[in-house]
């Protein structure tokens, strides 16, 4: 059983909104599990490290990441995990908006706990899956991804590009990780598959933001560009780093 060595990194860009939510959530629910709950706080002009440094001095499991400019959720996912605690055995990644859907981080770590995967991807695309206001073009283009990808590589995961992720400490050590943007998140679930390690999903919920939880920062061309650019990047990775 998971027992206190839980990292779990999330990336906040002018999160103020939810940010304050969704540490209490995590804390009230998964304590026992959580080591400590990393906040990159990735170039903010909001409220949100003021926030983050208030509960701090009352919670020593919150630890705060102040990155410089520039800003990109994957220099900010390196520079989380970079931040992991030694003594943690699994990490997880997470949007910071995901208020709504805190149970869903005990579906991830209910998977790892039956022993048998190496990761666990939280899935928006399988069976028992909740998805509200996703936008058409943006599905098209997610399911679009995915079928090259299946294509190319035979990797049978629904949801790759999801950052609700979980894996054990040893796979995140191991990657090589190299998109300093959104892209990360499809290098986070492509290259453990490639590598051999044994990456499991778990139905979760996606909501599209409502206005009191603020303003989506995925930009749908630029992002899916960057996943085109992480296939040969995967293409090159796949044929030396199989395990």
């Amino acid at each position: 059983m998971m027992k206190e060595d839980l990292s779990i990194v999330t990336i906040a860009h002018n999160e103020e909104k939810v940010i304050g939510k969704t540490i209490d959530g995590l804390l009230s629910n998964y304590r026992d599990k959580i080591l400590e709950l990393i906040i990159v706080n990735d170039v903010s002009s909001d409220r949100t490290a003021e926030i983050v440094e208030s509960k701090m001095k009352t919670e020593p499991k919150i630890k705060l990441i102040s990155r410089q400019p520039p800003c990109g959720v994957g220099r900010a996912i390196k520079a989380g995990f970079k931040s992991v605690s030694p003594k943690a055995s699994y990490i997880l990644t997470m949007d910071s908006d995901f208020v709504e859907h805190i149970e869903d981080v005990g579906k991830l770590i209910a998977r790892m706990e039956q022993g048998d995967c190496d990761g666990a991807i939280g899935s928006r695309f399988i069976s028992g899956s909740r998805i509200e206001g996703y936008p058409l073009t943006k599905k098209i283009m997610n399911r679009l991804f995915h079928y090259v990808v299946w294509f190319l590589f035979g990797i049978k995961q629904k949801d790759l590009s999801n950052n609700f992720k979980i894996y054990k400490r040893e796979v995140i050590e191991k990657m090589p990780w190299r998109s300093d943007d959104f892209a990360i998140n499809a290098e986070t679930g492509i290259l453990p598959v490639l590598s051999g390690y044994k990456v499991c999903e778990v139905p979760a919920s996606w909501i599209g933001r409502s206005g009191e939880q603020g303003k989506s920062k995925f930009k749908l061309f630029k992002v899916g560009w960057g996943y085109i650019k992480v296939i040969p990047y995967a293409l090159s990775f796949a044929g030396k780093n199989r395990r």
